[in-house]
């Protein structure tokens, strides 16, 4: 009796998992339920398993076809058809606009099967999907557009240098970093990015793109309110190398109409600063005369250092008659002490050459807050009835804000 009973449980229990095996839900230890529905997923080896799978993308069973893929490296992951199945499977999703998940797709089967006949095909594959997020394809977030990430961008585009540094790829990789650098208007981090290519892939053919976008990064910054007057002396000698190593170049016209631009506005922008001084309450003198001779030696021939010129005439014998007086730019001359001899020689801690030149600005000699200076670097303290003329001098033009 109680074998009867389970028979007829049995037949009970088979009727209802009926239609389960023919259901597409597949239970697998340490991976839940998937579903595996559509064509022959179940072949009986790879070959077989991969010819049913190319069989559903021929007849646009897309989904179908990416099941079938993806049981092949489920069931034989080893096997010689696997790295197909697997590049495949991006190949799928980047033909449905899944960008983003086609490129994790390929870099699976870079990273499991590098020895693979697929791994160049699956590089290109990626650096065609970075391309189209570098051209502002928006990422996704449950295949919603939530507008283009330079970063992921970047991310990519590093991935690819990864895999393989020095293949094909890698040089435009890195110079492209650059470029999504630029359009974050992060130029440190673009410029950081082009001097890779200059240093890893020379002889690359977007090297010489790269040393002339360092310029152009740097002239960027220039314009802009967060860089000094540095950015811009440094894309004059970026376009300046660019000049040297590349004179051949379809760029170079270009290179030279932007030093000339720069030099303008960096003349521009010291005369800007030597009339802020010498408007300013109180003003500044001897900083004004300091950003005048500046303009005189950026570009002597220009209309702002004509003005400068009779500028520094008329505030000469002001600024001598400071304590310290007047050296070459303005600055105030370090005291010397004058020994008994032919010669003086320079004091203790000076790079003086006894010639009655002043010594480098690089001493430790160092002037006081009113313009004096005293032997061996020490600051005099400054005086509570300073004249305005006798204010600090100015940090050089290299730290100060360019005017807009």
């Amino acid at each position: 009796m109680s074998r009867a009973r389970f028979l007829l449980c049995t037949v009970v229990a088979l009727s209802f998992c009926a239609p389960l095996v023919k259901g597409s839900l597949v239970w697998r230890p340490g991976e839940g339920w998937s579903d595996e529905s559509g064509g022959d997923v179940s072949a009986s080896s790879s070959r077989d398993q991969l010819e049913a799978a190319h069989k559903l993308e021929a007849t646009g069973q897309r989904d179908d076809a990416l099941k079938a893929y993806k049981n092949l490296l489920r069931r034989w992951p080893l096997s010689f058809f696997a790295p197909e199945a697997q590049f495949r499977m991006g190949k799928i999703m980047e033909d449905e606009g899944d960008f983003y998940n086609a490129f994790q797709a390929f870099q699976k089967m870079v990273t499991k099967y590098p020895s693979s006949s697929y791994f160049e095909q699956a590089q290109e594959e990626q650096y065609r999907i970075a391309n189209l997020y570098l051209a502002g394809e928006p990422q996704r977030i449950w295949k919603i557009p939530v507008g283009p990430s330079m970063d992921r961008t970047v991310e990519m585009y590093e991935r690819i240098i990864k895999n393989a540094p020095y293949g094909t790829y890698a040089p435009e990789c890195q110079f492209k970093i650059g470029l999504a650098r630029e359009s974050q208007r992060k130029y440190t981090d673009a410029v950081d990015a082009y001097q890779k290519v200059l240093d890893n892939y020379p002889t690359s053919s977007v090297a010489s793109s790269a040393q002339y976008q360092i310029g152009y990064a740097w002239m960027h910054a220039s314009a802009t309110g967060d860089y000094d007057m540095g950015a811009a002396k440094k894309a004059v000698e970026a376009f300046q190398d660019y000049l040297v190593r590349y004179p051949a170049s379809d760029k170079s016209d270009q290179a030279q109409e932007n030093i000339q631009h720069l030099s303008q506005r960096q003349t521009q922008g010291a005369f800007n600063i030597a009339q802020f001084y010498e408007r300013a309450h109180p003003p500044n003198k001897r900083a004004a005369y300091i950003y005048y001779n500046e303009v005189l030696r950026e570009d002597p021939n220009s209309v702002q250092a004509q003005q400068a010129k009779k500028r520094i005439q008329e505030l000469r014998p002001i600024v001598e008659a400071m304590p310290g007086g007047a050296g070459p730019d303005g600055s105030p001359v370090p005291a010397q002490t004058v020994a008994s001899g032919p010669q003086a020689p320079a004091p203790s801690g000076t790079s003086g050459d006894g010639l009655n030149n002043p010594p480098d600005s690089s001493t430790t000699n160092a002037p006081a807050a009113d313009g004096s200076s005293t032997p061996g670097g020490t600051p005099t303290p400054a005086s509570s009835t300073n004249a305005p003329d006798q204010q600090p001098v100015p940090a050089p033009p290299d730290a100060t804000p360019l005017p807009q």
